[in-house]
Parts: structure tokens; sequence; C-alpha cells
């Protein structure tokens, strides 16, 4: 059992990105980090031709209160920057703005439109690695660093971004200029699937040979901008009476999927090709290529905001960021200068809460030959931020 990343690999994201890569598919052992960080297993109990129960057990610590209360709030935000490393600029971004929410502070246009540039280019790196790659887990992929590269010295000059990231889709997960790939319909992109060379192509053309047969019926969690104050309130409100929600977050009393399809769900292109392509991991897949395809354009232009904050009042701050893997929520409340209460919802923990997307997806899956493939692509298409272990249990 090999892990997703390892080798040459690793070392490359490392160079470029200042940690490891955090997704692997088997965990013979949990390293210090790893028990730092936590990890996810998920069990398919099988029996016969259906799976009887899936567990889904997250060992993540919640460290955002045991780490920041009783801190200054600059001490908070710096304490942020420096503890959580993958989406490291997203973390730090959503404390920032959840700080200056809760204590009332006029944020400056310029500092908000920064911070925008800056998500979208986090955005943007943790979509390329993800996507580069390969379609199986049988052997260890080792992603080609030539892009890595051109996205890293990119950094976040905007234009230099936007003009890396186009060369990138052109020439390393497109195989053609994005333009072009966004206006195939959904039969020129299944030719694309089966002619193009690259890893996403290669990737969507297994889904097409070896769909999931399993549909996940749990709500997709709204995009940033649709969020009303109302319904923050009510999140941060039980974020902050209860400890356990943050480990098992909910929305409107049901678990919630975040992420790429929850932002583009409405979106004609990607409607259009998951009705001719289908919906669980496929889907997932082709959400996030289309994001990242539209990503250079946005990165010159306006759009739909990825950072926002709510000040709710009685010192209590709420920021959300949209990062590569979903809905990122900070809540924060200052008194006296000094955090008194901190909660994280982080998307991992929407996307492998006990009850949801993939629990509903995996317990729906038929049994026989290619069980734990599938289920490992489903885990895949959900991109958790920790180890994940797939474990089958034959009764």
């Amino acid at each position: 059992m090999l892990p997703v990343v390892e080798g040459s690999a690793e070392s490359h994201y490392r160079d470029l990105y200042g940690h490891a890569p955090r997704y692997v598919m088997h965990i013979p052992a949990p390293s210090p980090l790893e028990r730092l960080e936590g990890s996810i297993r998920a069990t398919l109990f099988v029996h016969g031709d259906s799976v009887e129960r899936v567990d889904i057990v997250s060992s993540r610590p919640q460290l955002a209160q045991r780490l920041l209360a009783g801190r200054t709030v600059l001490e908070a935000v710096d304490r942020v920057g420096r503890i959580y490393t993958l989406c490291g600029r997203a973390q730090r971004m959503a404390a920032e703005a959840a700080a200056e929410a809760a204590t009332g502070e006029v944020v400056p246009a310029a500092t908000l439109m920064r911070r925008e540039r800056r998500v979208l280019a986090e955005q943007a790196r943790e979509h390329v690695w993800r996507l580069l790659m390969p379609a199986t887990d049988h052997a260890a992929p080792v992603p080609d660093p030539t892009a890595l590269r051109l996205i890293a010295r990119a950094g976040e000059a905007v234009d230099a971004l936007a003009t890396a990231l186009e060369r990138i889709l052109t020439d390393h997960l497109l195989g053609e200029p994005p333009a072009r790939w966004l206006a195939r319909d959904p039969e020129a992109l299944r030719r694309w699937c089966v002619e193009a060379a690259t890893p996403p192509a290669l990737r969507l053309a297994e889904t097409l040979r070896d769909p999931d047969p399993a549909r996940s019926r749990t709500p997709l969690l709204p995009a940033l901008p649709a969020w009303r104050t109302d319904t923050i309130r009510s999140l941060a409100g039980q974020a902050l009476a209860e400890p356990v929600f943050c480990s098992r977050p909910v929305w409107q009393d049901r678990p919630a999927e975040t992420g790429a399809l929850s932002r583009l769900w409405d979106d004609p292109t990607l409607a259009a090709r998951i009705a001719d392509m289908g919906s669980g991991s496929a889907a997932r897949l082709l959400a996030r290529l289309i994001e990242l395809a539209r990503l250079p354009a946005r990165l010159l232009d306006d759009g739909p905001a990825v950072v926002r904050a709510w000040p709710l009042g009685d010192g209590v701050g709420v920021a959300g960021v949209e990062t590569s893997r979903g809905l990122l929520l900070h809540v924060v409340r200052v008194e006296a200068g000094r955090v008194t209460d901190y909660r994280i919802l982080a998307p991992t923990e929407w996307n492998f809460h006990p009850a949801g997307a993939l629990a509903e997806e995996l317990a729906a899956m038929p049994t026989g030959a290619g069980l734990a493939q599938r289920a490992r692509r489903v885990v895949a298409s959900l991109d958790p931020c920790v180890a994940c272990q797939v474990e089958l249990r034959h009764a």
C-alpha cells in the first residue's frame, strides 16, 4: 500500500510551499506530525453484496480554543499564521478578518483587495497540486515539478500569476488554452477525456470507464456571497456554545458538503457536464478544473468574494474564506483586547462528517471488484487536509 505523495514529489512540494502535502491514502503508522494534526479513518463494513455500515472516525484535535484563548488579538492572529501551515494564508486572512470584525476595526479597501488576491493565489496553488495527481494510486505519483516551479516563481503578483496559470493549464493540465477547453460541450469534453494525456483528463476518463455508482444527497454549503448575517449568527452561536460542533458541524440541522462543487453548483457550464457525466467524484474534479481554468481571468478582474467578515456585536466576529477545499470559518470573541473564545470550522470537518457526503456515498456503493479503489477515489475528490485511511472489513 503506497502513499499518494512520497519521494521527490513531496520534496518538491515542501521546497515550494514550506510544508509537506497532507494527503495520503494509507498510513502504515502515524508520524509525530500526524499525531499532532490527527488523521481520518473510513471503515466500510461489507456484508455480501452491500456495505452494511460506514464508520468515519477523525482524531483531528480542536486546537484553536486551547492555543488562542487568553492571547491578545495580535498574538492570536500571529499564532494562527504559524500553527496552521496548510492553507496558511487563508487561515491567517480569516484570523485577521475575524479579529477586525470582533473589535470593530475599519479595514481599508486596499487591504481587502490584497487579501482576496492572496487567497486566490493560494487557492490556485492547491488546485494545481491536486490536479497534477495521476489517475491511479497503484504507484507513487511524481507530479511534474515544472508546473509547481512556475506557480511558485509567480508568487502573488497578479499579472505574473495569471500568466503562469495560463501556461500551466495549457501545457500541463488541459493540453489547450483554458478558453478553448471551457467552451467544449459535453460531447467534446468526453473526447477530451479520451484523447488528452493530462492527469485530469486521465482521471476523468477513469470515472467514465468505471463510474461511481453511488451519489450523495448531502446538501451543499452555500458559497460565501450567499451567507446572510442571521445564518452566520446562528452558526457562530452553535460553535461558541457547543465544543463538539466544530468537530461535527451542521447547517440547517444537517451535514453539508463544501468545496469547488458547492461554489459552482449553479454554474451552467458545470451543470451541463454533470448531467452528461454524472455527479460524485467526477463532478468534484470537474468543478475544481473549471474553477482553476477561470482563475487567470478572475485574478485580473473582480468576481465573487473569497474573503468576508461579519461583526456580530458583543465582541464577536466571524470571517469566512473560500479555500481550495471549501469554506473555512473563524469565530472569535474578544474582551478587553484579549481572546476569550476562538473556534475554527474547517472544510474537512464538513466533508468528512460521520453522516456527511463521504459516509453517504460509501454506504451506497455496491460491493465487488473495484470497491476499494472507488472508495479511495471518492475520498480523494473530497480532499482531506490530513492523512486519510480507507479500510474494508468483510463479515
